[in-house]
């Protein structure tokens, strides 16, 4: 069975680098699954879980290209579950929540940058049970 490269890097170094034989990550338009052999893409991504064969790691924004030996992903901000303390993940959220409430200064970008954090945060403390 064929199996593709997943690399994730942030500014600060490479978080993730595995074979593995699928990947799913979140689009700013939603979900979206990589596979081997999958057509070359730029992708950008929102906040959530890049989920792969054994593990996942979460990431804020930033974009994905599919490349065909597999996916580069270069985030904003992308940590292991268990990585980010639930009280800095609770802030988060809470932060978030709040400046999509508040309607103020609020454009397309910023609400953008709201909701990556809001997925972001959410999906870290999803897994911080485990």
């Amino acid at each position: 069975m064929a199996n593709l490269k997943l690399e994730v890097v942030t500014p600060t170094g490479k978080v993730v680098e595995v074979e593995t034989a699928s990947v799913t990550a979140p689009g700013v338009r939603g979900e979206l699954g990589i596979m081997p052999d999958h057509r070359p893409a730029l992708i950008q991504l929102g906040g959530g879980a890049i989920k792969y064969d054994g593990g996942e790691v979460l990431v804020r924004g930033g974009v994905a290209e599919v490349r065909p030996d597999g996916l580069l992903v270069l985030a904003d901000k992308a940590v292991l579950p268990g990585q980010l303390e639930r009280g800095e993940a609770e802030a988060l959220l809470k932060a978030s929540l709040d400046g999509l409430e508040s309607r103020e200064y609020l454009n397309d970008v910023r609400i953008m940058d709201l909701n990556n954090d809001r997925a972001f945060a959410e999906a870290a403390l999803r897994t911080a049970g485990h």
